[in-house]
């Protein structure tokens, strides 16, 4: 890979030359003229172009972008001026990349990697046929805002359910940086302070008991890679204070040695939790939080991105035995929430799998939703419940609930009244104590308070 590199300082050229290996050819330029001279007779990857040459006042650099654009070369302006209309000006003739002298290691690799990610015509492509499966047009288009950040240092927090994959995305993240380094992953949640101090930091012989060798820790595993924490949330502010100190400094102590241990990864962590509201009750350090604070991430459930289940659940599939669904079972798989989310359908996959007649039926997915052992993540009680309840009280609260309750299943059932009680697994009894014809004819499920307040009015 050949790459230019225009400055008029000697030093300037030698902070980037420094920041690339044995694997470019680096040509420099001191002048703007010997400059033009390069560009327009010599190919380049990546050109570097600083905008004050020859010690002119006029900003020569910028009349270089057009013809190393021209020629087809990643154009990156490097400059020390402060100026938002002169970063304007850059990209309106066409340069790729603009940032500011100083920290060139930081600047180098994420240019550098964004170079790469430019190239990569497959980038995309292999990002949604080989990486991620969706058809669904909203997490698409966030999934191409996340590739933006790829290349680049900061921080990524990924929310969502359980099961909805991620995971995996960080992983894929991971692997579409380019980082030299590997991913590493580590669930926060099931150690505690002690166990989890070993497990980040590694810790040295004799530390404690059952330290019988030296141990590497997750933090130097990833030395130039990337750090997945799962659940970040339940780290115990002890474990909070030495984890942020290591963040900063990319230094950190082995519990038990004196000797200093290097690390430079990419954090990227995922939580249940909010985090603000764990910093308002005290259980998660302020300045922890602002430093980990880059890019949020959402990773939809399963019943969000519907028409992802069928190919999600046939690429699980592929491979095994051809299996046939019935449109009545596409159905209910498409009208099913799935609180498991992907975990929840790989499961399913290994079940009908196991199938032997090879077609499944409507009865073969109401059989598996039924004794599905994940649970729904989603609240049943709503905040402006709750306030409601605290007003009116509980009592008065659940009948008109049962009353509607029992309405909706009538009218979801044609009206009758057999039916609504097997739905609802109660006794003919129960269904005749919350009865209301009136009710039944106009359904409203109580989501609202405001609504409820009128009803008892």
């Amino acid at each position: 890979m050949k790459v230019l590199i225009v400055d008029d300082e000697k030093l300037a050229r030698l902070n980037i030359v420094n920041q690339l290996d044995d694997g470019f050819t680096i040509i420099e330029s001191a002048s703007y003229e010997d400059a033009l001279r390069k560009i327009e007779n010599h190919t380049f990857d990546i050109c570097y172009i600083d905008l004050k040459l020859d010690g002119s006042k006029e900003l020569l650099g910028l009349k270089l972008i057009p013809l190393s654009i021209k020629r087809g070369f990643y154009t990156v302006v490097m400059t020390s001026i402060n100026d938002k209309l002169v970063t304007e000006m850059a990209y309106d003739l066409g340069c790729q990349d603009v940032y500011n002298k100083g920290n060139e290691k930081e600047h180098i690799s994420e240019t550098l990697n964004r170079y790469f990610l430019s190239k990569d015509s497959f980038t995309e492509g292999h990002l949604f046929k080989d990486l991620i499966q969706t058809q669904n047009k909203k997490y698409k288009d966030d999934l191409k805002k996340l590739l933006q950040i790829v290349p680049t240092e900061i921080p990524i927090c990924l929310i969502g359910e359980s099961g909805t994959g991620k995971s995996h995305l960080a992983r894929t993240t991971h692997e579409l940086s380019k980082r030299k380094g590997k991913f590493v992953e580590l669930n926060c949640a099931i150690f505690d302070t002690d166990t989890l101090k070993s497990e980040l930091f590694g810790h040295a012989n004799g530390s404690h008991n059952g330290a019988t060798t030296d141990r590497v820790g997750k933090l130097l595993e990833a030395n130039n890679g990337t750090l997945f924490l799962d659940e970040i949330g339940s780290m115990s502010l002890e474990m909070q204070e030495g984890f942020l100190k290591a963040i900063e400094e990319k230094v950190f102590y082995p519990v038990g040695s004196n000797k200093i241990v290097k690390s430079e990864f990419r954090i990227i962590f995922s939580t249940l939790d909010n985090l603000e509201s764990l910093i308002k009750s005290g259980k998660f350090r302020f300045d922890l939080f602002l430093r980990i604070s880059g890019y949020t991430f959402t990773q939809p459930s399963l019943r969000n991105r519907k028409e992802d289940i069928l190919p999600l659940l046939k690429s699980k599939l592929n491979g095994s035995k051809k299996i046939i669904f019935k449109e009545e079972a596409k159905i209910i798989l498409e009208s099913y929430s799935w609180p498991g989310n992907i975990r929840e359908l790989h499961k399913f996959a290994e079940v009908i799998s196991l199938n032997n007649s090879g077609v499944i039926k409507a009865e073969d997915v109401t059989e598996f939703t039924k004794n599905s052992k994940f649970k729904s993540n989603k609240p049943l009680l709503s905040d402006d419940q709750y306030d409601l309840i605290r007003r009116v009280g509980l009592k008065e609260f659940l009948e008109l609930f049962s009353r509607e309750v029992v309405a909706k299943a009538l009218t979801e059932n044609n009206n009758g009244a057999r039916l609504a009680i097997k739905e609802l697994q109660i006794s003919s009894a129960t269904f005749y104590r919350y009865y209301d014809k009136e009710a039944s004819e106009s359904v409203k499920i109580i989501p609202r308070a405001k609504e409820f307040e009128n009803e008892l009015q």
